[in-house]
């Protein structure tokens, strides 16, 4: 599932950084402890060599215990004793009704021919609290590191990328059918963005070079290809007027006006794909497809020939925005495939119902897949004088609207669905 960029960075950094100012915290802190252990080690040695100064100053006179601070005691210069190596040990202390930790440094000294054990005490509790109190303030540091540098980088990362999502915006707003205006700025200050920039501006500019010249191909074709074809027709029609024309030749004549008749049809409906590929039907305006629906049938009743009984169910209202021209023509193809493809039950139906149009009419079943049915000159077999494109056109004009159309074949009846919703 995609996600913004600026949220997918600060995804990034919200899964990493923590872990990071975690590990970086936990080396911190082990760090600090050696470090601690080590100021320890220095001050009861330095405390130590003072006592015994201090002692020797005295000549021995110096009180030989002091409950948390030193010991003096005679010992055998034999007796085993552990020397010069930092412990931990407690101390009760009547006025706290506890005991409490101390680290201890023991050595031996030598004075008027006789052994001294110099031992020398520091609080642990004091240490304690000091590491505590100073790896709490590296990580409430850490903390506000955490948070203002992904305050900082959202900020810095919204101003680094504005230029972008600028050259977005522009791409999505353009309509190359109204002629939008489209020019980039090809300097944000940033190489990346500059050549972003300056690539679309091209590719939009050969866009719409190519597009105004398959326009322009497009209008033309329509009307060169008309005239000649305006001219055959004419013709025709002369020479069938003719007087002493023969029959076989009228028959002739007949068979070449219907051919062109159909060649001019289907040059006016691929000309009419090639516009809606292109969106030259920019216009839109709220459209009835009931009111719409109403005038086709009553034209088919009232100018085709021998027309199928057609009834008719609009439960509803159905409006939608989009180009009258198309919405007629997508409602109509719909409407005379019914009759063209109709059997001798000559019926249908045309249903308004939950924003779908509905048109079921009998027939025979299909004798290709109904899935190419509405691709371009796909048609069913026994159908000679259909061009194949009427389905064709429904489609496109749906996909350009995007709405959903269906067909299936139930009991003896096409069924065609176009959901408007």
């Amino acid at each position: 599932m995609s996600k913004p960029l600026l949220q997918r960075n600060t995804n990034v950094l919200l899964i990493w950084l923590p872990i990071i100012l975690l590990v970086s915290s936990g080396i911190f802190y082990i760090i600090l402890k050696k470090h601690a252990h080590h100021a320890e080690e220095k001050y009861l040695l330095l405390k130590q060599q003072n006592v015994w100064g201090r002692f020797i100053a005295t000549s021995g006179a110096l009180e030989k215990h002091i409950a948390g601070e030193y010991d003096i005691s005679e010992s055998d210069a034999s007796a085993p004793a552990i020397v010069n190596v930092p412990s931990d040990t407690v101390i009760f202390y009547p006025a706290e009704g506890k005991n409490l930790p101390f680290k201890v440094l023991t050595n031996r000294y030598q004075w008027n021919d006789q052994s001294y054990l110099v031992s020398t005490y520091i609080s642990s509790t004091e240490t304690t609290h000091l590491i505590i109190k100073v790896f709490a303030s590296e990580a409430v540091i850490l903390l506000v590191l955490l948070i203002a540098i992904m305050v900082v980088s959202r900020k810095s990362s919204a101003r680094l990328w504005r230029p972008f999502f600028l050259s977005i915006s522009s791409a999505e707003n353009f309509d190359i059918a109204r002629n939008s205006h489209f020019q980039l700025p090809e300097e944000t200050g940033t190489t990346e963005f500059d050549r972003l920039n300056s690539t679309l501006n091209k590719l939009v500019k050969n866009v719409n070079k190519a597009y105004y010249n398959q326009k322009q191909f497009v209008e033309n074709a329509s009307h060169e290809i008309q005239t000649p074809l305006a001219i055959i027709r004419a013709k025709i029609e002369l020479l069938i007027n003719q007087p002493d024309i023969k029959e076989e030749e009228a028959l002739l004549l007949g068979d070449i006006a219907n051919a062109t008749n159909r060649l001019s049809e289907m040059n006016r409906i691929l000309l009419l794909l090639a516009k809606i590929e292109n969106s030259q039907f920019p216009d839109r305006e709220n459209i009835s497809i009931n009111n719409v629906v109403r005038k086709i049938l009553d034209d088919c009743s009232e100018y085709v020939d021998n027309c199928p009984r057609i009834k008719s169910n609009m439960e509803e209202e159905i409006t939608v925005t989009a180009n009258l021209l198309l919405i007629e023509i997508l409602i109509s193809n719909l409407i005379n495939n019914a009759i063209v493809h109709n059997n001798n039950k000559k019926e249908i139906a045309v249903i308004i119902n939950d924003g779908k149009l509905i048109i079921e009419n009998t027939g025979d079943p299909l004798f290709v897949d109904p899935e190419v049915l509405f691709e371009r000159f796909r048609k069913n077999t026994h159908q000679k004088q259909t061009t194949g494109l009427g389905l064709a056109l429904v489609r496109q004009i749906s996909q350009l609207y995007q709405y959903n159309i269906e067909y299936n074949y139930k009991n003896g009846w096409h069924i065609v669905e176009v959901c408007f919703r």
